[in-house]
C-alpha cells in the first residue's frame, strides 16, 4: 500500500536531509537536529543533559585535587563554548579533547561507568570532525 504526500505549491530552494528541513528561507527544526531559530540559542536537549552527566560523573570520580581542578576547568570551558549565541565548536573541542585527556592520564577513564564515556562520546559526535581526537582517545 503506497502512500501519497501533498504539498500545495512549493517554491524556491527546499533541502531536506540530517533531519532537517529547509523550506524557501524558513527555517524548520525537526527531530535531533535541534541548533537556533531566529537568532535565539536553542541548545540540544540531549547535549545539556551530556554535560550535566559529565559533570556528575566527575564528582564520583577518584581525582588528584589538581586533577579535578583541571579537568572542572576544561569541563566550563566546553560549557561555555557551546553555549554561546554562536556555538564555537572549536574551542569546545579543544577543551573536550583537554578535559579526555586528562582523564585518560589519570586512569579515570579506566575506572568511569559507561554513562561518562557515552556523554563524552556523544559530544564528540556532535563536534564532528572536530571531536574525532576525542573519540579516538575513547575507542569508540
Amino acid at each position: 500500500m503506497g502512500e501519497t504526500f501533498r504539498f500545495g505549491n512549493v517554491t524556491g530552494p527546499v533541502n531536506a536531509g540530517s533531519g532537517t528541513q529547509y523550506v524557501g528561507g524558513h527555517h524548520q527544526v525537526a527531530g535531533r537536529d535541534l541548533h537556533g531559530v531566529a537568532g535565539n540559542q536553542i541548545m540540544n536537549q540531549g547535549l545539556h543533559a551530556d554535560l550535566e552527566a559529565i559533570r556528575n560523573a566527575l564528582g564520583e570520580l577518584r581525582l588528584t585535587a589538581t586533577e579535578r581542578q583541571n579537568a572542572e576547568r576544561e569541563l566550563s570551558a566546553v560549557e561555555d563554548a557551546v553555549r554561546a549565541e554562536t556555538p564555537d565548536r572549536e574551542q569546545a573541542a579543544d577543551h573536550l579533547q583537554a578535559l579526555t585527556s586528562g582523564l585518560e592520564r589519570a586512569g579515570a577513564l579506566a575506572d568511569a561507568g559507561t554513562s561518562l564515556v557515552d556523554a563524552l562520546g556523544r559530544i564528540a559526535q556532535w563536534l564532528g570532525p572536530l571531536g574525532a581526537g576525542v573519540i579516538a582517545l575513547l575507542g569508540l
